[in-house]
Order: structure tokens, then sequence, then C-alpha cells
């Protein structure tokens, strides 16, 4: 595979390494996990911040066909980088521009009365619309009530020019073993379905996403041509750690920044934007060239810490847009003994500090940290798995050509 680029990188302090064996890895477990139904990957927001190209590119490789983005313009960047599989729009559409839809094959998302007539007015045999009828039995987002819903797939199962690729909600709180909630949205949902006419024939029936995978089971999967809809899970984390162990899964984003700056600061000395930290001793400060306008959330300001010189080590300081600043300690002493201009500190990975730490020091959710690591952090390509090792930089046009 190569999937290099012209641009060097060789002058970005930060770099975002992306394990795509790790990948391959959590594709097969959580084919694995869904027990016969297929999986559905979720590749929007440029895959989780990981890169939706080379991403796709991977797991259709392993034998996925149907992915799903939340815009038109995330699915038309994937079919012109030669994306062959099923691909559905989650996000509610303009009615007024389905023929982007159709021209690129997308999958809708009808969502309202509007998008279902717009679909039926818009549809011709030969260049068909193809739905999916989003239900809202509780998420209170978008998508049709179940009262609605069932003259909404009548009339779009008649109508020539409409193919009803699928029915489709989404749980609220699948992610939370605790919660009963979900199991009462597939219930409304279940009873929309024995409602509906036996001669609609969707081609897929979709509720289960990773977190109803975990806590709700096959339950979630029990209908016709099931699909089970996984985002996080394919990038190695769960929603909440506490769910992690419940499946093997591997980590695929590492992100790493090199030491710019080594210097000694006399004890008192204050450290960054608001002086709020003060040297406690005689101490070595390491900058790295990492900071919020890569993704390295400010919030984490004095509750970090990064693996540098092989050990973990405070960030301290307030955290700049392009830098950070890291307590090496005394400087007679390891690691500030060891640690050199150019080194690597590893501000997340799969031993800690992991993305699961940055998400509880910047009080947020895993998603929001590597979905935010800023497009100007070169992502690099390794795949152990086939002993290729490509980089893509970032902000450029990336090849994907297989050979």
């Amino acid at each position: 595979m190569d999937r290099s680029s012209p641009n060097n990188d060789a002058l970005v302090p930060v770099t975002a390494t992306i394990d795509l064996a790790a990948l391959r890895h959590n594709v097969r477990r959580l084919q694995a996990e869904a027990d016969g139904a297929d999986l559905m990957a979720i590749v929007k927001a440029d895959a989780y911040g990981h890169g939706a190209i080379p991403i796709a590119e991977v797991l259709q490789e392993e034998g996925i066909q149907h992915f799903a983005v939340a815009r038109p313009s995330e699915g038309v960047q994937l079919r012109n980088a030669g994306l062959t599989g099923r691909i559905l729009v989650l996000g509610a559409p303009f009615p007024n521009h389905l023929s982007v839809y159709t021209e690129h094959d997308l999958d809708v998302t009808v969502s309202s009365f509007e998008t279902a007539n717009a679909a039926i007015e818009q549809g011709r045999p030969h260049a068909p619309v193809r739905v999916h009828v989003n239900v809202d039995t509780g998420m209170g987002r978008i998508g049709l009530s179940p009262e609605e819903a069932s003259s909404v797939i009548a009339d779009l199962a008649d109508a020539r020019g409409v193919t009803l690729a699928g029915i489709w909600t989404h749980f609220a709180t699948a992610d939370e073993p605790e919660s009963t909630f979900a199991d009462t949205q597939l219930s409304h949902f279940e009873e929309l379905l024995d409602g509906l006419d036996q001669g609609i024939h969707p081609e897929h029936i979709h509720t289960a996403n990773t977190g109803a995978l975990l806590t709700i089971g096959t339950r979630s999967q029990r209908f016709h041509a099931p699909l089970v809809r996984t985002g996080i899970a394919l990038y190695g984390l769960t929603a909440h750690r506490k769910l992690h162990s419940q499946l093997d899964l591997r980590p695929v984003m590492r992100l790493r920044a090199r030491v710019t700056q080594i210097k000694t600061v006399a004890p008192g000395t204050p450290i960054s934007y608001g002086a709020h930290w003060r040297a406690p001793c005689r101490t070595c400060i390491a900058t790295l060239g990492v900071g919020y306008g890569d993704g390295y959330p400010r919030l984490c300001s004095g509750r970090a810490s990064v693996r540098i010189g092989g050990e973990k080590r405070p960030v301290v300081g307030t955290i700049c847009m392009d830098m950070c600043m890291v307590d090496l300690g005394p400087p007679d002493q390891s690691p500030a003994q060891d640690v050199q201009v150019g080194d690597e500190a590893e501000l997340f990975g799969a031993s800690a500090p992991t993305l699961y730490d940055v998400a509880e020091w910047a009080e947020t959710i895993p998603y929001e940290i590597c979905c935010g690591i800023s497009p100007r952090v070169p992502r690099r390509y390794v795949d152990d798995s086939t002993e290729t090792e490509a980089k893509i930089a970032a902000n450029a046009p990336p090849s994907h050509n297989l050979s």
C-alpha cells in the first residue's frame, strides 16, 4: 500500500501515528462480536480524526461494505477516492439537495416529511433515491416519531423512484449499562416494525451502535439483514473507560511531540501564561512543540502528564496554542540528564497516558480528543500486518494507490 505524500513533515514537531494493524484487529474483533450482522463503519469527521480515506481503504480491504458519514461532502470525498461500498449520510439533508446524493450514489437519511416528499418527487426508476428512514424513539435529535414513520415508510416503499434501503433508530443511553432507556427505545422501534405492512421489505434494519453491541446484545440485532453501526470502537476506544474491558480493542492513534528547547530555571521561576506555576526548586523544563492549536486541550494545563525519557512527567504552566512545558525535574537527575532537543514525548498512546487519560483531564469524552487533533498535525500511517509504513502530511491531498 502506497499512502505517501510528497510533502515533508520533518519540520513539524508533532505527529499522530495511525496504527492500521490495530485497526484491522479491531474490525475483526467487532465482526466476531456482531455475530453475523454486517458492520456499518462510521468514518465521519475524517474518521474521528484518523483520516477518512486511508481508514476506509483498510476497512474495505477487511470486507466492510457499509459506511456512514455525517455530511454529503464527506461521502463525495470517499467516492472520489474510489470507495465502492454503500455510504449512508447520517445527517438530515436539505430536501432541495438530493441530486447530490443520486449523483454520487449516497444513501439519504429521511428524518422528516419534507425529505420523504422530496425523495418521492425527485426519484426516478433509472436513478432512484436510496433512503434510510430514521425513527426518533427517544434520542430527540432528528427523525420521525414512530407514529409519523409508519405512513412515511409505506409511501416510500410504494414510490417507483425510491429504494427503501433501511429503517433505523439511534440510542441515547446505550453506552450506560445501568440505564434501561435503550430497552424502552428498542421496544418502541419493535412496535413500529410489527405494525408495518408485511409487503414492506427494507434492505436493512439497524439499531445497534457500539454501545448497544456491548450493553443490549443480540436483541438489538434481531431484525432482517441487521447492521451494526460502529464508530469509536474501530479506533480502539469506547465511550467510557469501563466498557473498554468488554472488548479486546487496540488504540489506533498515538500522539507524540518533539522537544524544541530545554532550559534550567531557578526556584520560583514562573512558567507560561498567567504565571500560575512556579518552579519549586532548580528545575529542568522541556518545551514541546504541541499545544491547543494542535488539539491538545488547554484544560489539561496543570493536570496532564506525558511519557518522556522513559518516565511520566507532569505538564506544567498553561498550555499554549503551539507549545507546552514539561517538568523534567532536577537537572542532575534522570530524566533531565537523558532528554535532548529533538527527543519525542508521548502525549497519549497504547500505554499511560492514554487517550482516556487526556479526555478525563480535559473533562470530556475520548471522541472529542481524537476528533479535535488539528489537520495541521501530520498523520503517519503504519501497518505492521503488511510490513509497510507511510506518511500523510497535514493539509496535503495524498495518494492512496494500492499496490
